[in-house]
């Protein structure tokens, strides 16, 4: 297995308040219906969201009627999730924690998503995913996505490059992002060069690089099985029909297989 550096965005390390303004867009509200579909359909109550950032999809489930808990190992992200919580009305708890590692309790489902596995290596997702099924119940669901191995051209990966203009405050931010694929290894790297601005003064020039571990549906299901689960549906991310070659990314519903079943 080739051994390499994932890394991770640069607002989850240095510029958390800008995490928002590059993770959330027209299309996060359709995402989250997506993923509270896939729930309601299963008979789901509680909700440990393991990968939950600032909150979005903890926020938008807990208004649902789900009883959410979330947990990141950013605390300056949960910092921001718990403001926001507040400001909501909403009385969630949230914990400092690693996926890989964190015990909770037993929920119906838990979910990673928004390629949050991709920062892992495939060592450290199998043993995430172990983990997680120490924190379901018999029966219960993981949901999560990622992109989709096989569907990543060259014209697609591409067509990742994008610029953004985004403003918190009184610093503004400048995006350039290039990715490049590595298909036999299965990491997609993306490049990024930033410009911060804080009101009229000099701007800083920042470069950041970091790598996605990716994987094709059948490793999915391969990783999953060995780790006490069986994939019960997948998606395309907007709830369509998933189609090998076609869809950008997986959303996996994979079920704990009960002792009994084994």
């Amino acid at each position: 297995m080739t051994n390499k550096r994932l890394g991770l965005p640069l607002e989850y390390k240095k510029l958390p308040e800008f995490f928002d303004a590059h993770n959330i867009g027209d299309d996060t509200e359709l995402k989250n219906s997506v993923i509270e579909k896939s729930l309601k359909k299963h008979g789901i109550k509680t909700v440990l969201d393991l990968t939950c950032g600032t909150g979005s999809q903890v926020l938008f489930l807990a208004k649902k009627g789900y009883e959410v808990v979330g947990s990141d190992f950013s605390p300056d992200l949960l910092k921001i999730a718990r403001k926001k919580a507040k400001e909501a009305k909403l009385n969630l708890r949230f914990i400092d924690g690693d996926m890989r590692t964190i015990k909770v309790g037993k929920f119906d489902a838990a979910i990673t998503m928004f390629n949050a596995i991709g920062h892992l290596t495939k060592s450290g997702f199998e043993k995430a995913i172990k983990n997680i099924g120490s924190n379901l119940k018999d029966g219960g669901i993981y949901v999560f996505d990622i992109f989709n191995l096989e569907a990543l051209s060259d014209e697609v990966v591409s067509n990742f490059s994008m610029y953004k203009h985004k403003k918190v405050g009184d610093t503004q931010l400048h995006s350039v992002q290039c990715s490049t694929i590595d298909r036999k290894n299965g990491f997609l790297t993306s490049y990024d060069h930033h410009i911060l601005q804080k009101k009229a003064e000099e701007p800083t020039r920042i470069n950041n690089k970091f790598s996605l571990q990716i994987y094709s549906a059948k490793e999915l299901k391969e990783m999953l099985a060995r780790c006490g689960f069986k994939i019960i549906e997948q998606y395309d991310i907007d709830g369509s029909k998933f189609l090998t070659k076609k869809s950008i990314s997986i959303l996996t519903i994979a079920q704990k297989i009960g002792k009994n079943e084994r």
